[in-house]
């Protein structure tokens, strides 16, 4: 059975909700301190998280006829040219 865009919504959400408590978590052990190589790694891989999860959220709504305002527009089209440049 094919997922429903209620349940793509509220699995998009939960990865977002998720990468951004991540995001957070290993931003709050860098401001106490608590540097290391590996740290300053997860750090980086949990921005780019919070990112592809954001583009995929909006993506989706915007898909569904959700017309964003322009900053989003540009913050999404930036976010994708970043990622074509990664990979």
């Amino acid at each position: 059975m094919a997922p429903s865009f209620q349940d793509d919504l509220h699995d998009r959400s939960q990865v977002l909700h998720a990468a951004i408590q991540r995001s957070e978590g290993i931003e709050a052990k860098i401001r106490r301190g608590e540097l290391d190589e590996e740290l300053l790694a997860r750090s980086e891989a949990a921005a780019e998280a919070v990112v592809t999860a954001r583009v995929a959220l909006y993506r989706l709504l915007m898909d569904a006829g959700w017309s964003p305002p322009e900053t989003v527009v540009r913050d999404v089209e930036f976010d994708d040219s970043l990622g074509k440049m990664i990979t």
